[in-house]
């Protein structure tokens, strides 16, 4: 099985475009038989860790929001592979991807891939909705959906942006 660790604020327009994008992968993925569970909060806690360390999880996906500005360009959905260093994280009251892979590992001996998926925003006022910049990638990135949810991170891994090849790699 899959997990899908989503976090943002949907009441904070596009801090919440990571959010939608995990539960449209999850229907879409569902519709193709894969198995795969969400879980949305609005920041990474430290009790997450033992929804990694389940024993059917097989992978960890996370997905989040980040700024960007319209000066950039068109900015598309990014996807990280997980690269997990040995020195011991600090918690806190929020933690990052990363972090969590590690105490899982650590703490439960649970050893999967993980992959940060980054949706590009630029209005994170207070309110609902999100901006045509976030709209746009969230589309762009529901157009391979219909792919495994490996093809699916390969396939954006690999994606084009503004003349650069995003390669996985840690964030």
């Amino acid at each position: 099985m899959i997990l899908l660790i989503a976090y943002g604020n949907s009441l904070r327009r596009d801090d919440g475009a990571g959010l939608l994008l995990a539960e449209l992968l999850e229907n879409s993925w569902r519709l193709g038989n894969w198995r795969v569970q969400r879980i949305s909060v609005h920041q990474l806690t430290p009790e997450l860790v033992d929804f990694i360390a389940a024993e059917r999880v097989a992978a960890v996906v996370f997905f989040d929001s980040r700024v960007t500005t319209g000066k950039q360009g068109k900015q598309g959905v990014e996807v990280h592979r997980l690269v997990l260093r040995s020195s011991l994280p600090s918690l806190g009251h929020h933690c990052h991807p990363e972090t969590m892979m590690l105490y899982a590992r650590w703490l439960h001996g649970k050893k999967v891939p993980g992959w940060k998926v980054a949706v590009p925003g630029s209005d994170f006022a207070h309110g609902e909705g999100l901006s045509t910049m976030a709209q746009e990638a969230i589309a762009e990135a529901m157009d391979a959906a219909d792919l495994s949810p490996h093809g699916w991170l390969s396939r954006m891994a690999a994606k084009r942006v503004q003349g650069h090849t995003i390669t996985p790699h840690a964030r």
